[in-house]
């Protein structure tokens, strides 16, 4: 479940593939104080249950006189849940605000009996264009500790997530794909997002919003067998807020659904007067 709450932001087979530099516009597509909570609901049998609630956040500070962004999102399953697994994660990134560029990194993950913190900082040559990373995890009182070089581009999973609100779908046709690289478990994985169209999408809030729809490529393992398991909708209009995900996972069917959004940059004009 940990990888559907974060996969809720990764917007964007065999299809070509081209460069993504040229599709992201100068300006976010968010701001400080941005606020969207996020209900998870479980399938079991003809059952959907309410099995868990995700918060992403966003502020801005500054760091060593500059720009970032503090980016967290916090996981927990639902009392009633808890019973049958409990989760309370957190995640959290800290970015430079021009490029989102990773300063630090860190998740902290407690799920029934599983507790490990795992923290990436990132060292930037003076250009930017390359960096060090280490990387420290502790697991239940054993503490690991590695190193990797990575290259400007190459971002942690959060801030992968609100880069790709900043795709200008001006310039991206129903079909294509779009490739990026991403720091996950210490490794990196090269991977990309379909664009399938768009459609108009109800939520059980009542609401309706005219909503973008993504294929995004998954990493299998423990969560997913096939890497096509995701379908993301996302806000049609310059937020690009995700809306509702359905994923086939190993043990079932999830469906992530948004509940509120505040502090949204502009106004949300893809939803739907009734």
């Amino acid at each position: 479940m940990k990888r559907i709450v974060l996969s809720i932001f990764l917007l964007l087979s065999a299809l070509p593939i081209f460069s993504a530099d040229a599709l992201f516009g100068d300006e976010l597509a968010f701001k400080s104080g941005e606020r969207a909570v996020y209900n998870i609901y479980y399938n079991l049998g003809p059952i959907w249950l309410h099995a868990a609630n995700v918060e992403f956040s966003a502020k801005e500070r500054m760091v060593d006189q500059m720009a970032c962004f503090d980016l967290q999102v916090t996981g927990n399953t639902i009392r009633s849940f808890d019973k049958m697994y409990t989760i309370r994660d957190t995640f959290a990134a800290t970015v430079k605000r021009d490029g989102l560029q990773t300063l630090t990194y860190r998740e902290s993950k407690h799920e029934d009996s599983y507790n490990c913190d795992k923290r990436y900082r990132y060292e930037w040559n003076e250009k930017g264009e390359k960096a060090k990373v280490y990387f420290v995890q502790n697991r239940k009182g054993k503490v690991t500790k590695d190193t990797m070089d990575v290259e400007q581009g190459i971002r942690d999973l959060i801030s992968t997530c609100y880069h790709f609100r900043g795709v200008d779908m001006s310039k991206v046709s129903k079909g294509q794909s779009i490739p990026f690289k991403m720091v996950l478990d210490n490794e990196i994985f090269e991977l990309k997002l379909k664009y399938c169209g768009s459609e108009t999408i109800k939520l059980r809030n009542k609401k309706k919003y005219k909503a973008l729809k993504f294929k995004p490529q998954v990493v299998t393992g423990d969560i997913f067998e096939d890497n096509d398991a995701l379908a993301v909708y996302v806000s049609d209009d310059e937020n690009h807020v995700p809306l509702y995900i359905e994923a086939k996972i190993k043990v079932g069917y999830l469906k992530v659904q948004l509940d509120n959004v505040s502090g949204t940059k502009t106004p949300m004009s893809s939803l739907v007067a009734k």
